[in-house]
């Protein structure tokens, strides 16, 4: 998976000596040698004002895959991070055409792919990457990210320098210095846009290509992004053949995240993504050697049986004949994690989620295995989250009406919409945010409710916890509008003009915020490379998601009506689960999506003791820590705390204290600015 870091230094910017350039580099990869524990390199151009450093997790080629890469004339040096799949026929392809390569490794493809293909090399690569690439003739850097943000890459200009980074952190070798970004972080751009919690520091956005030149310009550019037909649009094929096209191309996808040269393992939850996944792997592990056997890793929480999915993961594991290990999470072992998972994630944290990855990843990694193929990425193109089945009733599929589907009629999804707001109202929405019509006010930029939904809960800092200088100087939280401006205007104006179904509308929305910005980061490459884990989400291959996209959204939120009552009732993910039926149990393929959330604790009954997160809490947020960070205010976090001590609240799915998802973010900011060392905002 590895670790990557880049200098580039502009004609107009003083270049540092080699022997500067070399220290800084060292300096950068020394602190993310945990992506890479297996071999590191640098390279450097003469003049140094190239350099590029990598740290390598050895999984393909084991024996010649160091990097940095060059080719045959030292004209071309690069640096990858990731797994690119189809390499091998790729190779055979261009071998023939007269292409040589110096090793068997995946990521020497982008050197000889950049030399045939200049910048349209990218469309030929498949699976979760990043690279940084030197073109010594033309003396322009080409940097490019994945389709999907699954690898993370960060950019920042340090006196004139343009620096790139697997993680924020490696800048810091560089002589980079942190500064908060307030109005990133009053804003919520951390979730809506590619901004991060520091002034400068900004994410590549996935599907982009940035390309820097001699002369100090940087450009970016998209090659690749979600498309999704017109609702009026004829389905691809019958209900049938999209059925076991979706199968085939999953299998496709499971299929080759199953190439390495080292241990692999998977993630297993008690949902079916996981499960298809595992399904899928044992089987073709099977057609090979019919006694072969699956290792799968699950988080067991121990002290709340109501969200435990230890039992549903060990009848799958049964089923497939998977040798099963249960990793405990206990409030005080996900404590215990907490504060790590911050400084890998570099955002702020209001849940246990990341320190239960790091949990489970180290797990995985002390058990002797370097690859898990995980089940990420399903929600965001089936649409199986929560807030979904609104943005699918805003609007008629017509393309599933041409299937000859029974579908609910215009009243009923309005019956069905009114049914669903009830049950999921969340407070400070606007007052149309759950309409199903354009017709019953405007919706701003963009004519979907997820991210009404999605967007405050990302931002659990609420107007009383900034200073009041804060909101002076960079207004009332707005994280709805940031997300709205920041999604394309393409796709903005395919909502509001009906081009794109509003379901399909809304999983743009969720991919592009929720999933690259939070899940891929947090429960994905920050905390599985913090253990040196490299994970693979199968369902994130483009191919697969390409398809996906093409299907009418009925098949993804399909409406079953029954037949006695009439009553029409919603089922997420339907075609997936037709497609994977063959591989999961009974249960898995009827089980409805429930939240995965690592839950605290609760108290013993008439006892007034403090639980781990309370003990931890108490000790870290104090009058001097808060204010030392510039821009939260002490009163108001100081009554948060002592209410969340005294009488912790329980809601129910493992969800967290409101007060503590509050006070577990304000020791986020405490604990970045410890490991960043950021001074005081304003100070």
């Amino acid at each position: 998976m590895c670790g990557i870091i880049s200098t580039f230094y502009p004609d107009n910017v003083q270049a540092p000596s080699v022997e500067n350039l070399k220290n800084g580099l060292e300096a950068s990869l020394e602190i993310i040698k945990y992506r890479g524990p297996d071999s590191r390199g640098i390279y450097m151009s003469p003049d140094a004002r190239v350099g590029l450093g990598h740290v390598r997790l050895s999984i393909i080629d084991l024996e010649t895959g160091q990097q940095p890469l060059s080719d045959e004339e030292d004209l071309i040096h690069c640096v990858v991070a990731g797994e690119i799949y189809d390499h091998d026929r790729i190779r055979a392809e261009m071998q023939s055409q007269g292409y040589s390569f110096k090793s068997k490794s995946d990521s020497e493809l982008v050197v000889q792919l950049y030399k045939r293909d200049g910048f349209n090399c990218l469309s030929h690569l498949r699976g979760e990457f990043v690279f940084i690439l030197y073109d010594v003739k033309r003396r322009l850097q080409f940097v490019a990210r994945d389709r999907f943000g699954i690898k993370p890459l960060y950019y920042t200009v340090s006196n004139g320098c343009i620096m790139f980074g697997s993680e924020i952190k490696t800048f810091m070798g560089l002589g980079w210095k942190a500064e908060w970004d307030l109005d990133s972080i009053v804003q919520n751009g951390i979730f809506g846009d590619d901004r991060t919690v520091f002034k400068g520091v900004k994410k590549l956005p996935p599907g982009h290509f940035a390309v820097c030149q001699a002369s100090g310009s940087m450009q970016t550019q998209a090659y690749w992004d979600y498309t999704f037909p017109s609702p009026a649009a004829p389905p691809p094929a019958t209900l049938d053949t999209m059925i076991s096209t979706v199968r085939d191309r999953l299998v496709e996808a499971v299929s080759l995240r199953m190439r390495a040269d080292v241990p692999w393992a998977v993630y297993l939850s008690g949902g079916i993504d996981s499960s298809a996944v595992a399904g899928i792997a044992t089987q073709l592990l099977r057609e090979k050697n019919p006694d072969a056997k699956l290792t799968t890793f699950t988080l067991a929480y121990t002290e709340d049986p109501t969200t435990d999915e230890t039992p549903l993961a060990a009848r799958t594991a049964a089923h497939i004949g998977a040798d099963m290990i249960t990793v405990p999470a206990t409030e005080a072992a996900l404590v215990g994690m907490f504060e790590e998972s911050i400084w890998h994630s570099e955002l702020p944290g209001s849940t246990f989620h990341g320190a239960g990855k790091l949990l489970l990843s180290k797990a995985v990694r002390d058990a002797g295995y370097k690859v898990a193929l995980s089940g990420e990425g399903s929600d965001e193109s089936f649409g199986g989250y929560p807030w979904f089945p609104l943005d699918y009733l805003r609007e008629a599929d017509p393309a599933a009406a041409s299937l000859g589907l029974p579908l609910p009629s215009e009243a009923e999804r309005r019956a069905l919409a009114q049914g669903f707001s009830a049950a999921t109202r969340m407070p400070d929405l606007p007052s149309n945010a759950q309409s199903l019509h354009k017709s019953d006010g405007p919706r701003s930029l963009i004519n979907v409710s997820s991210h009404l939904f999605l967007a405050p809960v990302s931002a659990p800092l609420s107007v009383p916890a900034f200073s009041a200088e804060s909101i002076a100087r960079f207004g009332q939280p707005n994280p709805v509008r940031c997300v709205e401006e920041a999604i394309d205007a393409r796709v903005r104006q395919n909502s509001i003009e009906g081009k794109w179904h509003s379901l399909n509308a809304s999983l743009y929305v969720v991919s592009k915020t929720f999933l690259t910005n939070l899940i891929l980061n947090i429960n994905g490459d920050l905390n599985d490379m913090a253990q040196s884990i490299e994970s693979r989400p199968a369902f994130l291959d483009h191919h697969f998601v390409e398809y996906v996209n093409s299907l009418p959204p009925s098949l993804k939120i399909r409406p079953i009506q029954e037949k006695e009552s009439g009553r029409w009732n919603l089922a997420e993910k339907w075609i997936l689960r037709e497609a994977v039926k063959p591989f999961v149990t009974e249960e898995m393929y009827l089980r409805k999506k429930a939240p995965f959330n690592p839950p605290p604790s609760r108290r013993t009954a008439g006892t007034t003791d403090l639980l781990p997160l309370q003990v931890h809490l108490k000790a870290r947020i104090t009058q001097e820590s808060v204010e030392r960070i510039g821009f939260i205010n002490w009163p108001f976090v100081q009554a948060q705390l002592s209410g969340y001590l005294e009488a912790p609240m329980y809601p129910p799915g493992g969800m967290i204290d409101p007060r503590a998802r509050l006070l577990m973010t304000v020791l986020s900011y405490i604990v970045l600015q410890e490991r960043f060392q950021v001074p005081s905002y304003g100070g």
